[in-house]
């Protein structure tokens, strides 16, 4: 169902659509509401023609040929529907009509004290109509078609000149036999079929079993909806197409028609502005209640550690029982003796000196109150222009876990040195070669 109010303008009079319901209402009325209006006359001639030249004279070129081969009494305006340009020209398909009805409606239009927009029921037949498709519709006792392809445009249309069923069957087929070739080319997955407006459900049915009859299967069926005049059925998708093809073929100055477009988008974007508020009030307070799930996280791991602090705090404070002083000062004692057996030691220094350092005197040295740990003390001769043997011997017993430091030679004597080694866990100073 649409909510618009929906005018069609018919040679038997004007109807206004709302909702379900259609009345039958004087010409011209004044509206308090903004509308739609469709002309859906039988008297007004639209055809394809064909033009070398530019474009942009398309409608003056359309207006001088109909004016001088006399297709419409008296002035005529032009509505083109739609331009396709073409190898050395272009094609327009359009619509004349009297100057003065076309007058009378633009100015009776923008008196409204609302928007409403006025567009051509063959501006509805071709609207979103691609390449390589067509549309076949009905509107009362006249059948409309219209393709595209790539050669170009084409367009007919048949009125049925009796009132049964079988004259709007007869017009049916003549329509689809002119264009059997062009519809059964394209097939019924590329034929749309609709009806713009029908009192008789006969007069459909034959016009669609024609249609088939020539596409070998049912076209594309555009939905429509059922409503009420004045106790009589109507099939139609008038009300829906007109508000869907109203922002491209109403023949309203752009102003307005942008300005109806914009009032139609003021409810969707209220209320997708709705949904992105609420959305963001939800993911405010997610991201609030993750905030303070990280803050009482964090505050209980502060105090865990505050705890832990404590625990170490209180670890450290603790004093050795007086009774377990002796235990721990040979336990020190063993270690300091297994750091400095002079054995091992004696064994490693003489693996680590080659033929030209000749080691003197090995001699352990006490430890000297907290400042000093025990040392050996190494005294040796390096062999004249062998001084790079030191520096080996050095690297071997610093790998070996020994730190080294350089003192004052023993003997002076060419090639002397002196090192103090301390074990490396309790080492102290720099290493000097």
């Amino acid at each position: 169902m649409s909510a618009e109010h929906v005018y069609r303008i018919a040679t038997t009079g004007w109807l206004h659509c709302h909702g379900h319901q259609v009345e039958e209402v004087p010409a011209w009325p004044r509206l308090t509401h903004s509308a739609l209006v469709v002309l859906d006359l039988d008297d007004v001639f639209t055809d394809i023609w064909r033009f070398e030249g530019k474009s942009e004279y398309a409608a003056a070129l359309i207006e001088k040929r109909v004016r001088t081969e006399g297709l419409v009494e008296g002035a005529a305006h032009i509505v083109v529907h739609r331009l396709v340009k073409l190898p050395r020209g272009f094609q327009a398909f359009f619509s004349a009509i009297s100057l003065e009805l076309w007058q009378r409606c633009t100015q009776w239009a923008q008196e409204q004290a609302d928007h409403c927009l006025v567009m051509m029921a063959t501006g509805l037949l071709c609207h979103n109509v691609g390449t390589d498709q067509a549309r076949v519709m009905l509107s009362q006792r006249r059948l409309m078609c219209f393709a595209q392809t790539e050669e170009g445009m084409v367009f007919g249309a048949t009125q049925a000149l009796g009132s049964g069923p079988a004259a709007m069957a007869s017009a049916a087929k003549v329509l689809t036999a002119n264009h059997n070739a062009l519809l059964t080319r394209l097939g019924p997955e590329a034929v749309e079929w609709g009806v713009l407006w029908s009192t008789q459900v006969p007069d459909s049915d034959s016009c669609l079993e024609a249609v088939r009859s020539v596409l070998g299967g049912s076209p594309l069926a555009m939905p429509d909806q059922e409503l009420v005049l004045a106790g009589e059925r109507v099939h139609t998708v008038l009300p829906a197409l007109a508000r869907e093809a109203a922002g491209r073929h109403a023949l309203n100055p752009s102003l307005e028609r942008v300005a109806w477009r914009a009032e139609r988008w003021v409810a969707p974007i209220t209320v997708v502005t709705a949904l992105v508020g609420l959305v963001l009030a939800i993911v405010g307070v997610m991201v609030g209640q993750m905030a303070e799930q990280q803050r009482t996280a964090g505050l209980n791991q502060r105090s865990e550690l505050m705890a832990l602090q404590d625990r170490i705090q209180a670890v450290a404070t603790v004093e050795a029982p007086l009774k377990l002083l002796p235990v721990a000062e040979f336990s020190r004692l063993m270690d300091d003796g297994a750091r400095y057996d002079p054995v091992a030691f004696l064994a490693l220094l003489k693996a680590a000196s080659g033929r030209d350092i000749h080691i003197q005197r090995v001699r352990l040295e006490a430890a000297v109150g907290q400042a000093r740990s025990r040392a050996f003390r190494v005294d040796g001769v390096v062999a004249p222009g062998a001084s790079a043997a030191v520096t080996r011997w050095v690297s071997q017993m610093v790998a070996s876990g020994w730190t080294l430091k350089a003192v004052d030679p023993t003997y002076p004597v060419p090639g002397a040195f002196s090192y103090e080694l301390v074990a490396a866990a309790t080492a102290s100073g720099n290493v000097k070669p």
